[in-house]
């Protein structure tokens, strides 16, 4: 019951996140030019009162054409991204709790006595490590840039040629999320260097 709380107090935050994002794109794709009734269409058929509704359910509060601009600003190019990265950063975050739910789940565990069979054995304990570990890399790393260049602040997030250029208004964001990492590599780093100890002692026990 706890795992699943744990997992249903995320919904609103995963919820808010896409209702943002989403009103963010509606606001982009209406200043490119397009009218109610073309957006309704995408959406399934839906006619233009339906789209405004469905709008200021999330929150909308901007009308057109009035507002309606032939080519986006940049500030609405910047919005678009950050709504956008937003919602995949919660998209990580809240897949990572869903999946730590279902592996914590009373439903879904291990017979106790054969887990902690399973784990005496240094090869199972290093691959579940090495599982997780490359899980982490590859899908639960958000932030933190991944090619080794000097930060600087800027106004946008780039690699470029010779520098990183992280946006001023995310490099707590950035900070957070290289500690987080830190973490998570120190824990492997733990589990490989007990192996190594491990192997150290049955070799020793051959002498």
């Amino acid at each position: 019951m706890n795992e699943s709380l744990s997992a249903l107090r995320m919904m609103p935050w995963a919820r808010e996140a896409v209702d943002q994002a989403e009103r963010v794109l509606i606001e982009s794709v209406m200043d490119s030019g397009w009218t109610w009734e073309q957006l309704g269409a995408v959406y399934g058929e839906r006619s233009k009162q339906a789209m405004q509704q469905h709008y200021k359910r999330r929150g909308g509060q901007r009308s057109w054409p009035a507002a309606r601009r032939p080519d986006a600003e940049p500030s609405d190019v910047e919005s678009v991204r950050r709504a956008v990265n937003g919602l995949l950063l919660n998209f990580r975050a809240t897949d990572e709790a869903l999946t730590r739910t279902m592996a914590d789940a009373s439903w879904n565990e291990r017979d106790p006595e054969k887990e902690a069979r399973r784990r005496l054995s240094w090869t199972e304990r290093l691959n579940d490590s090495l599982d997780e570990l490359n899980d982490f890399i590859n899908n639960r790393i958000s932030a933190v840039p991944r090619v080794d260049r000097p930060l600087v602040l800027g106004e946008r997030n780039q690699v470029h040629a010779d520098h990183t250029e992280i946006e001023r208004d995310s490099v707590e964001q950035v900070r957070a999320e290289i500690d987080r990492v830190i973490g998570r590599l120190e824990e492997h780093r733990d589990t490989v260097e007990g192996t190594i100890d491990e192997l150290r002692r049955r070799r020793a026990e051959l002498d």
